[in-house]
């Protein structure tokens, strides 16, 4: 959490005015308030900066001198735009920066951006700020507070891409899954017809058995009966009819057993 202006102490507020406007520093009446101001400032786990109406650091803590990897005196005295920045961001900050001061914008309170540290490391910061003003209202410089928010970022960062990922292979899945299901679906309706037809056969097979029986008989019968008719006999001529289409039952029914049959 950022820490509240409150804290910083009185004394810090009016050395900060003083640094901001360029002014004569107060007496430094009190040492123990001096010292609890400073306490503050370098006990805090986030960068406390302060910038005047030139752009210029006048005022950084120790958290905010170990994310960009500076000494104090490397930082005071720079213009934060040119020094700090990516050069990408440099001309929009600093545009708006100057628009600030002039009171031509609002002040934004809350903002994220990268900060260039001294190895050209771009470090991710969460800001809050605050506008200084003078006894007469005008805006002498910014106070903010900032968290380093790097490691967060890259970790919400790479969630979103493993759950767009995810996302991905739950369509992927799903697609699979349908189409297997509909592979199922028809593999089983062959099934089923296989079935079907392997009952019928079955069913022709037991039918085509018990009607070979009596047909074998029946021909039997009537090529004997043909064999010692006379030939002038009239009925001969229907027995050999006879013969004939038990002859054609008897091969299809020997059709029906082969078909049957299990390859």
């Amino acid at each position: 959490m950022p820490m509240p202006v409150c804290k910083i102490g009185k004394w810090f507020y009016s050395q900060l005015e003083s640094l901001l406007t360029g002014g004569k520093r107060p007496e430094k009446s009190d040492d123990q308030e001096k010292e609890e101001a400073r306490r503050y400032l370098d006990i805090a786990r986030v960068a406390i900066l302060a910038i005047n109406v030139q752009g210029v650091v006048t005022l950084i803590n120790r958290r905010g001198c170990e994310i960009l990897g500076y000494e104090e005196d490397e930082v005071l005295g720079k213009r934060w735009v040119d020094h700090f920045l990516p050069a990408r961001f440099r001309e929009e900050v600093g545009s708006v920066f100057t628009k600030l001061m002039a009171g031509e914008v609002d002040p934004v309170e809350y903002y994220q951006n990268p900060v260039l540290t001294k190895t050209g490391e771009e470090r991710i910061i969460e800001w809050y700020n605050t506008l200084i003003r003078d006894g007469s209202g005008k805006a002498v410089g910014t106070l903010s507070s900032g968290e380093d928010v790097t490691e967060r970022v890259k970790a919400q960062a790479a969630l979103n891409r493993a759950y767009r990922e995810l996302s991905r292979f739950s369509s992927e899945l799903e697609r699979l899954v349908e189409e297997r299901t509909r592979e199922l679906t028809e593999k089983n309706k062959q099934l089923v017809e296989a079935e079907r037809l392997a009952a019928l056969g079955r069913v022709a097979d037991s039918v085509a058995h018990d009607l070979r029986n009596p047909l074998t008989v029946i021909g039997g019968f009537a090529r004997r009966m043909y064999e010692k008719m006379p030939n002038n006999d009239p009925n001969r001529k229907y027995l050999k009819i006879i013969i004939q289409e038990v002859r054609s039952l008897e091969n299809s029914i020997s059709e029906i057993i082969k078909m049957g049959r299990p390859e």
